[in-house]
């Protein structure tokens, strides 16, 4: 589950935090998928991503609704003593502090900070997207050839 053996990502903190608030709610009661969903505000792919991580720490208690043909929306359990809770809950207390996230720069942004180069964006409703070579500046060679070498100039 955790990505990284020395960090805990950001993201990967709020699913532990989510994992500890699921496993306390179905210490209290059983749960069905939706409940579990509406209980960590996730989706029901993400309902899956959970039991599936729990794995065999929970179980199926019973089914609700069914059918002759379909057996019901199953509910579920935890199929643990209350020590290999607790166990494991401390498992998941071990897990290193979560590193703040860095921003990195953009290539616009890193290219706004060189003084040399000078950018014009208008306010269109039109995206466009804006790709900055990294190679120097220089001078196309018609221009050259017409207006002659470029005088340096400083611009204010």
């Amino acid at each position: 589950m955790i990505r990284a053996r020395h960090v805990t990502h950001g993201q990967t903190a709020a699913r532990v935090e989510r994992l500890r608030l699921l496993i306390t709610t179905l210490q209290v009661r059983q749960l069905m998928r939706d409940e579990i969903g509406e209980i960590l505000q996730v989706g029901p792919s993400g309902v899956r991503k959970y039991l599936k991580d729990l794995g065999s720490m929970i179980a199926i208690a019973r089914y609700v609704d069914g059918t002759p043909t379909y057996r019901g929306d199953p509910v579920y359990c935890l199929a643990m003593t209350s020590e290999q809770i607790h166990a494991y809950l401390a498992n998941l207390d071990a897990a290193p502090a979560a590193r703040p996230g860095s921003q990195s720069m953009s290539a616009l942004s890193r290219a706004a900070l060189d003084p040399s180069r000078h950018f014009h964006i208008m306010k269109d409703d039109t995206h466009y997207a804006i790709r900055l070579s990294r190679a120097p500046i220089v001078r196309d060679p018609l221009v050259a050839a017409l207006f002659g070498p470029r005088s340096v100039e400083v611009r204010v």
